[in-house]
């Protein structure tokens, strides 16, 4: 949050809210084993409160993760059925417009066994094909900020197209 308020500059900045972020997480089974709407249940409204080093179920800052159910929602809407880390969904999944080619952190995190230990370092993540799977925060992901608008800001122009960018003041 630090680092990433301070290089966007002042005007940007103010321009972001606070938000409480739900980082409770879940199990494998009630993230990557359902669907988005499931998973953004197992997120937002049923996080697990056990098994992580600090029980914590929210952070409030600036600067967030994607969700998995995010990453679930922005795929076509037909693929709102399938099961995020099911085999065979990372073509569909590569239709989504926050796919980046990437392994990508999400800001879920695993409260289950990830190796035969627990081990509270367990993150959900999208994988470089496309579907979600789980690791360990210690290794190697890319990192996409996402942050909420305050209210007071306002859309200018732009239909949201890399030719049309939406504009705000």
């Amino acid at each position: 949050n630090k680092n990433f308020i301070t290089n966007i500059g002042a005007d940007w900045a103010a321009k972001i809210a606070e938000t409480t972020w739900k980082v409770g997480g879940n199990t494998y089974n009630n993230i990557a084993n359902v669907t988005p709407s499931v998973a953004y249940q197992n997120e937002i409204n049923n996080p697990v409160t056990t098994n992580t080093t600090d029980n914590a179920t929210t952070y409030s800052a600036k600067i967030g993760l994607m969700y998995v159910s995010d990453y679930g929602f922005a795929a076509d809407p037909s693929t709102w059925t399938m099961i995020l880390g099911q085999s065979g969904i990372d073509s569909e999944m590569k239709k989504n417009w926050m796919y980046m080619g990437l392994d990508e952190w999400t800001i879920s995190r695993r409260t289950d066994d990830v190796s035969g230990v627990f081990d509270a370092s367990g993150v959900f993540d999208v994988y470089i094909a496309g579907g979600v799977l789980s690791g360990y925060a210690r290794n190697a992901r890319a990192l996409r900020p996402v942050f909420s608008l305050k209210s007071s800001v306002n859309y200018a122009s732009g239909s949201g197209t890399a030719a049309d960018p939406i504009s705000i003041n």
